[in-house]
């Protein structure tokens, strides 16, 4: 029996558990996997790292079936709560069937998600595979972002006026995501300025960044009217798996409600940070061109590109305009690369 399987799971309908006081790990998996009840569980256990807000720890559980014998791996994660309201990922994984039929991705199964006043743990399969070369998949990034995109858009639609608020606290809008500083390039601005006055390659550039200010709030107008689906946000490779030429994408820590096109901002977001502009430039091309073709007809295709570059300028602003990105190119003697980098950018002005 494959207790990762929700067909084979014999609990309620719901995969969320609720409790009101501290029990074991367990006690924990008993409640999870009701076959496990009353029988013994020997579990090991591993730290792994982790840097997402509010996480308190995720650990790496190994235990064997006491049904089967069967060896089982599990991921565990604690989210804090604040004012007890429940992480946007822990409401991600209790949407049972939202990516049901995905075959480009391939996710995590959840084996449920327990609910305390102050935390939600979330239990899913642990994936081993190996990390991609990110700009070496942009075709098949492209494939996996616009099935996710239209099966979440079908599900979205297809929720009961009652879950409204639920999915409305995770939108991308919402005031409490678009104050982070990732999405606030501007604050980057008197340090650029500041840079200028130091080197004079980079004077006067803060003054024509600030240009990026009505462009992106009217790229954001735009993006609110469009076509709402989950966004995983955080496409880095560290959250990306190759197993048997089977993609798997895990952690759903940055997830929101976001818009058709989001993801591949975010894709080419990251992308452009870490890389030189050749190898940048050849994946975008390779990512544009297959994510055109594959997006499903239903979907206003330069709609959907206009919010990524929407989230792409977002991203790629505020990571190579702040002052420690400016300070690893410094120790790295590669201003020239960044300079080259900031002239892409500006350059992009034109084309509104």
């Amino acid at each position: 029996m494959d207790v990762m399987n929700p067909s084979t799971r014999r609990h309620a309908a719901s995969k969320t558990l609720y409790r009101w006081q501290s029990a074991s790990l367990e006690s924990h998996l008993h409640g999870l996997v009701p076959q496990w009840e009353g029988k013994a569980l020997e579990i090991t256990t591993e730290v792994l790292g982790a840097n997402a807000s509010f996480v308190n720890y995720v650990r790496h559980h190994r235990l064997q079936d006491p049904c089967t014998g069967q060896p089982v791996e599990i991921v565990e994660k604690s989210i804090r709560k604040v004012a007890l309201v429940s992480s946007q990922e822990a409401r991600f994984h209790r949407a049972d069937g939202m990516l049901a039929g995905s075959t480009n991705f391939q996710y995590p199964a959840c084996l449920g998600v327990i609910e305390t006043p102050w935390e939600s743990l979330i239990f899913t399969e642990f994936v081993r595979g190996m990390p991609p070369r990110m700009h070496a998949i942009a075709k098949q990034l492209a494939l996996g972002i616009t099935e996710l995109e239209s099966l979440s858009n079908d599900y979205l639609v297809s929720q009961p006026l009652a879950k409204t608020p639920l999915y409305w606290s995770m939108d991308f809008f919402r005031p409490w995501f678009l104050l982070r500083p990732r999405f606030n390039f501007a604050r980057c601005l008197p340090a650029l300025a500041q840079l200028g006055l130091e080197d004079e390659r980079f004077a006067s550039l803060a003054e024509r960044f600030k240009a990026f200010l009505p462009l992106t709030r009217d790229m954001a107008a735009k993006a609110r009217r469009s076509p709402r689906c989950i966004s995983h946000m955080d496409y880095l490779r560290k959250n990306l798996f190759v197993d048997n030429g089977q993609l798997h994408l895990i952690d759903w820590s940055e997830v929101k409600v976001g818009r058709i096109g989001f993801d591949g901002g975010a894709y080419l977001g990251s992308l452009f940070r870490r890389k030189e502009m050749k190898v940048f430039l050849t994946a975008q091309a390779e990512f544009i061109e297959a994510y055109r073709a594959a997006l499903p007809e239903r979907f206003d295709v330069e709609q959907a590109l206009g919010n990524l570059r929407y989230v792409f300028l977002l991203t790629a602003l505020f990571h190579c305009l702040r002052p420690e990105t400016v300070a690893e190119y410094r120790e790295g003697d590669r201003m020239p690369l960044l300079l080259e980098k900031y002239t892409y950018l500006l350059g992009l002005l034109d084309k509104g």
